[in-house]
């Protein structure tokens, strides 16, 4: 079992509003095209949810119910793209989704697409379901395909991370966190099994899905 973790940072242009990077994905699906069996797939928000986290709080149905659609808008177009590369992509939205289902649409040859989301206790990261999934599915691989080249420390990428490490702080100036989250989430898991942060482009994601190593790995 492999899972994949898009960010939504890679997949969409930050700065925008609601605005797909278009190149980023072309390259994404065409990679996932090539080696897509035995895989679940989960992206981030991106400039989709984040903008109306940040614009309307979580506060109220409305407001909740508007993040939730966004995402569910960026869900659908990127299955849409998966599609256009003949890959049986099925959008899953955490909400309304249980791991039998996600179960189930695995045996029959889909492959199922998570995303960030929100449910009725708040935000719903999409690294937070990758754990999820990974314990609950018994994952052997990881990946997570970042806006950066991999974790780093004293300035330096590091080919193989720790727990003992510090690693830089690269900010966390979107609603979920960023890599220091993204870290210790990692760290959380319960179930052995390895782990890559990378920079999310086409070729990494190939290599990733090939068994090679790429960017860091997370030493658990």
């Amino acid at each position: 079992m492999r899972i994949l973790k898009i960010g939504g940072s890679v997949i969409t242009k930050k700065d925008g509003f609601e605005e797909l990077n278009e190149n980023a994905i072309e390259e994404i699906c065409s990679a996932i095209s090539e080696n897509y069996s035995n895989l679940i797939l989960v992206h981030g928000a991106g400039s989709f949810g984040h903008p109306h986290v940040r614009m309307f709080g979580l506060d109220t149905p409305i407001s909740i119910a508007r993040i939730h659609n966004s995402c569910v808008r960026l869900n659908e177009l990127f299955c849409r793209k998966l599609l256009d590369k003949k890959v049986p992509a099925i959008g899953l939205h955490p909400m309304s989704c249980d791991f039998g289902k996600i179960g189930r649409i695995m045996e029959k040859g889909f492959v199922p697409v998570l995303h960030g989301d929100v449910s009725l206790e708040g935000i719903v990261s999409g690294d937070e379901i990758v754990v999820r999934l990974a314990e609950n599915f018994q994952a052997e691989r990881i990946g997570f395909a970042t806006d950066v080249e991999g974790i780093f420390v004293n300035g330096k990428k590091v080919d193989k991370f720790y727990p003992w490490m510090k690693p830089d702080q690269l900010g966390d100036d979107d609603a979920t966190g960023k890599m220091r989250g993204k870290i210790n989430r990692i760290l959380s898991l319960k179930k052995k099994c390895r782990v890559f942060v990378f920079k999310g482009s086409g070729e990494n994601v190939k290599k990733f899905l090939e068994g090679k190593e790429v960017g860091t790995e997370v030493v658990l």
